[in-house]
């Protein structure tokens, strides 16, 4: 157990740096981290509709250098799109990790006591959890968050509820596969309780395609709530989120495509930066558990 602990725990920091990809997501999420927690500090009021730039003909403007004032030019009602894009950037990483999180949680748990467990409770779990497959996430999170009503809250709820299932099915093959090494024997032999067991020998040699896992799936919560947002059934206005602007913006594509053009590029340096990193956790952190993690594989 002990050598399988310090095989997960040691990470080839050399082997990550010389990998480029992941070191430009890293330094890409390093910068949009920094933009959304200095945001109430850098950018004005996101929600401040500008009443002077509507009187005197300022909405809809072009992003700097033409206009030195807006770096992304202003959107129809006069509001920097600049300070949108980053409270939205804010949201999209606070809602990505949030979600990411419950789901690992929710998802460990079942996957824990179903690889584990005798094969009543298996059953139990993992037919509930074709069930949560057999839906597409994004009607099935549609359908939750027009239950409860949009908002923040609704949609981490919302997509933690539908994310679960792929961490539960990851976690119970890791489950099986550890089950009977001689370790998780010695430990029931001399009278060790089962959550004993789990959280101490079986959970510890699991954490490799578990964190691989949680980084992978940050980008498809992303990705989901800016798809809720685009079609209003996520974060309501007036705060921003960058499905929100993009889907504000797309009935002006044609006079300024920058309205919905930043934001989505955003959006997708976002993503693609995260699941870059992703992919460089695969290389250098347990790389045999990990690459089947991120290919969803799992014994069934």
């Amino acid at each position: 157990m002990r050598s399988s602990i310090r095989e997960f725990a040691t990470f080839d920091w050399h082997r990550f740096r010389q990998a480029r990809l992941p070191l430009v997501g890293a330094a890409v999420i390093f910068i949009f981290v920094l933009l959304a927690a200095l945001a109430p500090f850098i950018v004005s009021d996101p929600t401040q509709i500008e009443m002077r730039r509507e009187q005197d003909g300022e909405t809809l403007t072009p992003p700097f250098p033409p206009n030195p004032r807006n770096l992304f030019g202003t959107d129809q009602l006069g509001r920097d799109i600049f300070a949108r894009v980053v409270f939205g950037l804010r949201t999209s990483l606070i809602v990505g990790l949030l979600v990411r999180g419950l789901s690992m949680v929710a998802g460990t748990l079942l996957g824990l006591i179903s690889g584990y467990f005798p094969k009543t409770v298996d059953d139990v779990i993992m037919r509930v959890t074709d069930i949560m497959l057999a839906f597409p996430v994004i009607l099935l999170a549609m359908t939750v968050t027009a239950v409860l009503g949009p908002g923040l809250v609704t949609v981490c709820v919302a997509l933690a509820l539908v994310a679960w299932p792929d961490v539960a099915r990851l976690v119970r093959g890791q489950v099986l596969a550890i089950r009977g090494q001689t370790y998780v024997e010695a430990a029931r032999s001399v009278g060790a309780g089962n959550w004993r067991i789990l959280l101490r020998h079986v959970l510890p040699n699991c954490m490799g395609p578990i964190v691989v896992a949680f980084s992978m799936g940050i980008p498809g919560a992303i990705m989901y709530e800016a798809g809720l947002s685009f079609f209003g059934f996520g974060i309501q206005p007036p705060t921003p989120s960058l499905g929100s602007i993009i889907s504000d913006g797309r009935g002006y594509i044609t006079v300024a495509p920058w309205y919905p053009g930043f934001p989505g590029l955003v959006l997708t340096l976002l993503v693609l930066s995260v699941n870059l990193v992703g992919d460089g956790l695969i290389d250098v952190m347990n790389p045999r558990a990990a690459r089947g993690a991120g290919n969803g594989q799992s014994a069934d």
